[in-house]
């Protein structure tokens, strides 16, 4: 018996913090949504644990993609499409490019991990619920790059569509919104974070007691998506409110491998699910599968680099030489010290207070600051096994706005085959100058008396370190660490920009009913963690449509 093909207005790719938006607000709007999620669905709200529910820590394993990233790059993507050749015997793409692998390129690429969401909820229920916009002059710079219509002028009405702001409530915050945004008061709060409270105030930076009123400069509470210590990621809020809908299907462990086209026009998806390959047809196509995730399912459906998808032994739909490429993440360094006994103590408060600050390499606001309290050192890649899991503190020096691009891709046709992720870190210049200046500012608060009293020793670093400009350089390239903040692999732009993705309804240039909605689409980085911007961007563009 020959079953009909299955058919839906929309199938969703990724059940993250961009596609649990877009899935929720199109089957609230009456069309039949399918939401494919590769990752596993989240426990009930009645289940007697629930890991995903506590944003006391970051969730590293267990609900992640473990990727494995290159923090520097290779000429591996530029050989492989030099060689020109297209897969060889023994399965796609197992020819050069898996030559290309081997070696020491291959152990540089996959020393650093890179795990980043698999799960209903995606990286929304692993991260640190921070609830940080982007600042209006991020979208000054999209705008600059061809994308008129996403000033902040248009982008604060959903930045406000989206939040239940607890703490103000004017025309500049949103309430009644799906996300919470709680911030701690001064009497909640750890005497460390208070301490550096003090320091960033004594040095003359401005107090902002809503770090997302859009100035720049100053010192306040984190905001955050949580509530009594529960994190309010998508799945928890957005999509929970429509599960019951008839219209909305959600199904999870199920992997993506490739949009099906027909000529330039996409009609559905190729999964896999329980060992076994099916296809799903739908109307309208829309990739939610993140800055890493995205690109992948783009190469291995033949839109991208033909040069590139002709070497897998793919063939090219549409050349899009910029899927892939302008690979982006905000790069920091922690300084990180062990307090003496008993200042820590095991909390869901761990960063509670942050200061946007110049490094003082110019005149710009281009540091994220912050003290991070109260933290599971066995939970930090390089301290396990260590300091036998001691509760350590930090000062946290984030690039807001790096200038260094890398780049995601593949290496091989076959779907179960791991991405190639060159992130890059500190090959602009001016991101190693801009975060040395960055330590030394952290170095400062570290020493200050306020806060030296309650600390034992400060790891690495040393006063003779900082005092070197060619060790702090030196210091500074090799613990610099991404912040898993992956976007602008699929960047937006005008169609004459050949570097550009999708246009600025998101829709894939040269393919009909296919969209990118999720940060791989960001035409500049935000200078803030990429969470809410990422939300933000899936309401505006559900709101308009696929046009």
């Amino acid at each position: 018996m020959n079953l009909a093909p299955e058919t839906w207005d929309y199938v969703v790719v990724g059940a993250g913090s961009a596609g649990a938006v877009v899935a929720s607000r199109y089957a609230g709007a009456g069309e039949r949504v399918l939401l494919l999620e590769a990752g596993e669905d989240q426990p009930g709200a009645a289940a007697a644990t629930h890991p995903l529910r506590d944003a006391s820590t970051l969730v590293l394993t267990g609900h992640n993609w473990d990727y494995r990233a290159n923090l520097r790059t290779t000429s591996r993507r530029d050989d492989l499409v030099r060689s020109g050749r297209p897969a060889q015997a023994g399965g796609p793409g197992r020819g050069p490019a898996r030559a290309l692998g081997q070696g020491p390129a291959r152990a540089l690429w996959s020393r650093f991990p890179y795990p980043l969401g698999k799960v209903v909820g995606g990286s929304s229920a692993v991260n640190g619920a921070v609830a940080l916009r982007g600042l209006p002059r991020d979208f000054d710079e999209w705008v600059k790059l061809g994308n008129t219509d996403w000033s902040w002028e248009h982008v604060l009405p959903c930045y406000k569509q989206l939040e239940d702001d607890r703490d103000f409530a004017d025309d500049q915050h949103g309430q009644g919104g799906p996300i919470a945004v709680t911030r701690a008061r001064p009497d909640q709060m750890h005497g460390l974070d208070l301490a550096f409270w003090r320091e960033c105030r004594g040095r003359g930076l401005p107090e902002l007691a809503d770090l997302n009123c859009g100035r720049e400069a100053g010192v306040g509470p984190v905001p955050t998506n949580t509530v009594d210590g529960q994190r309010m990621d998508t799945a928890t809020t957005y999509l929970a409110a429509v599960r019951h809908r008839s219209n909305l299907e959600v199904r999870a462990g199920v992997q993506v491998t490739r949009v099906l086209t027909r000529g330039r026009r996409a009609v559905g998806v190729e999964v896999l699910a329980g060992g076994r390959r099916s296809t799903v047809y739908a109307g309208n196509v829309i990739l939610c599968a993140g800055a890493i995730g995205t690109p992948v399912i783009l190469l291995r459906s033949g839109i991208g680099s033909a040069g590139l998808c002709s070497a897998l032994g793919i063939a090219p739909v549409v050349d899009l030489p910029g899927v892939g490429e302008n690979l982006a993440d905000h790069v920091s360094v922690v300084v990180w010290a062990l307090p003496k006994p008993g200042v820590c103590r095991p909390s869901s408060r761990w960063r509670d207070v942050m200061a946007r600050v110049s490094s003082g390499y110019d005149g710009d606001v281009d540091l994220q600051v912050g003290l991070l309290n109260n933290v599971n050192s066995a939970a930090i890649p390089g301290f396990a096994g260590r300091l036998d899991g001691a509760l350590i503190v930090g000062i946290s020096v984030m690039l807001q706005r790096p200038k260094s691009r890398g780049r995601v891709f593949v290496d091989d046709a076959d779907p179960h085959g791991s991405p190639v992720i060159e992130l890059a870190l500190g090959s602009a210049a001016e991101d190693v100058e801009r975060l040395a200046h960055g330590v030394r500012l952290a170095w400062s608060f570290l020493r200050s008396p306020d806060i030296a009293g309650q600390l034992d020793s400060i790891q690495f670093w040393s006063d003779r370190m900082i005092g070197d400009d060619h060790v702090l350089r030196s210091g500074v390239r090799n613990i610099m660490n991404p912040g898993w903040h992956a976007a602008g692999s699929a960047r937006m732009g005008p169609a004459h920009d050949r570097m550009s993705v999708v246009d600025q309804r998101c829709r894939v240039h040269g393919v009909e009913n296919l969209q990118v909605i999720d940060a791989s689409v960001f035409p500049a980085m935000p200078s803030s963690p990429t969470n809410l911007t990422t939300i933000m961007l899936a309401e505006r563009v559900a709101s308009i449509g696929k046009g």
